[in-house]
């Protein structure tokens, strides 16, 4: 090899990133009993995107049962069991203002047919809506919504990982695989780190990675923004703050009475695509505030009474299909990816972890096929249809020759 392999850490797994989709694929092999490495650009865990200290995460639903609410059900209640000494707060209501009588009759059924109980979704009238969040609308109540703290998320996988093995302000510019081995290098060149399982979950930097390996991956990023609005304690739009955590068309948190003068509103978040500037908006703020207002039922004309007073401005990696890319590169043996969870970090990040750490048994195992029941709860036909939901090859096929290892999972039937 040319590159120098200078003060290199030779490993069993080498995970890049160390936001909440690294950390928690980290702490998951670590639980395992892997020995794996952590790598990331930034001083210490957390730095970017997964900054954010109130991302909501609850079960999808819709007019109709789809994969997607069948994905966030199983996600929202592995997040639960793994992190919720992270959660800031719990609970959230769905106003459901433009639901036809035929529409309303039928939401009962739909969340029977889900496998959605009580404790996960109930549906309130505009009265007990009203009672129990401030909001006069009838809609989904779900007691098993939670805002999370991703720090604090971060903190505790990588708590799991012996000293020594997070390795902080590491730009890593290529990668490459040599004699069964990947081979992380920094910007001088130098091979930092090796492995024969290689995991890139740093967002948007993994499409850079991979390029370096020649392999396009069809990522994009999305500009999101929440503003937190001071609100004069006299304001007539007191009265009509929420006091629950609010969702639909972005979200809102419950209002806080901050001073004896003011209250502050967080509201998010925007989804400006193709955008990856990271300092606050005027049209974000303005977008944010009518966001809120639609939220909560509020007439417009007590807009001018929120002030923004500060903003967090997240840069998400997505796919074309709004699904991430979980799972191995076809023809690249021993190299995985851990991206795209778009604003649903929480849930894939819960669904991502235990996945990888599928694919990493069945590598090292020398086996063609993932170990049956990853998925805590989960039945094996669920597992399979979310591996290969989210299997990076769906956008590689046609442009690499795939073979079966790599492309379609294969899991055993006992």
């Amino acid at each position: 090899m040319k590159n120098k392999l200078l003060n290199s850490i030779q490993t069993k797994v080498i995970v890049i990133g160390a936001g909440i989709a690294g950390s928690s694929i980290a702490g998951e092999l670590t639980r395992l009993g892997y020995e794996v490495h952590l790598y990331d650009k930034n001083e210490g865990p957390a730095q970017d995107t997964s900054a954010h200290e109130t991302a909501l995460a609850h079960p999808q639903v819709g007019k109709k049962m789809s994969k997607l609410q069948r994905f966030t059900q199983l996600a929202n209640r592995l997040a639960n069991q793994k992190w919720k000494s992270a959660q800031l707060l719990q609970e959230a209501f769905e106003p459901l203002r433009n639901l036809t009588l035929k529409q309303w009759s039928q939401l009962p059924e739909l969340l029977d047919q889900m496998g959605i109980t009580s404790l996960e979704v109930q549906i309130l009238t505009d009265q007990e809506a009203l009672h129990t969040t401030n909001v006069n609308a009838p809609g989904l109540w779900f007691p098993s919504a939670a805002v999370y703290r991703l720090p604090k998320v971060c903190e505790m996988e990588l708590a799991l990982l012996d000293t020594g093995k997070t390795h902080w302000s590491c730009q890593i510019q290529k990668i490459r695989q040599e004699n069964d081995l990947w081979h992380i290098m920094n910007q001088d060149g130098d091979v930092i780190g090796s492995a024969p399982i290689l995991i890139l979950a740093a967002g948007l930097q993994v499409q850079e990675l991979m390029k370096t390996i020649d392999v396009n991956l069809p990522l994009r990023p999305v500009r999101g923004q929440i503003t937190t609005f001071r609100i004069q304690a006299d304001s007539p739009l007191i009265p009509h703050l929420p006091k629950k955590v609010i969702r639909g068309d972005g979200y809102c948190m419950p209002a806080i009475r901050f001073t004896h003068q003011e209250w502050h509103w967080q509201i998010g978040s925007s989804y400006d695509e193709d955008q990856r500037d990271v300092s606050p908006w005027l049209s974000s703020d303005q977008d944010n505030a009518l966001k809120g207002f639609n939220l909560i039922g509020c007439d417009h004309s007590h807009l001018d009474e929120l002030i923004p007073d500060h903003a967090f401005v997240g840069i998400r990696s997505a796919s074309k299909d709004r699904l991430p890319l979980i799972g191995p590169i076809p023809n690249h043996p021993g190299l995985f990816v851990s991206c795209a969870y778009g604003s649903r970090g929480v849930l894939w990040s819960a669904l991502g972890a235990p996945l990888i750490a599928a694919y990493v048994d069945a590598f090292f195992a020398g086996a063609d096929r993932l170990r049956a029941g990853f998925l805590t709860g989960a039945s094996i036909a669920l597992g399979s249809e979310i591996a290969s939901a989210v299997n990076p090859g769906r956008f590689l096929r046609g442009v690499l020759a795939t073979r079966a290892s790599n492309s379609k999972p294969i899991f055993p039937v006992s």
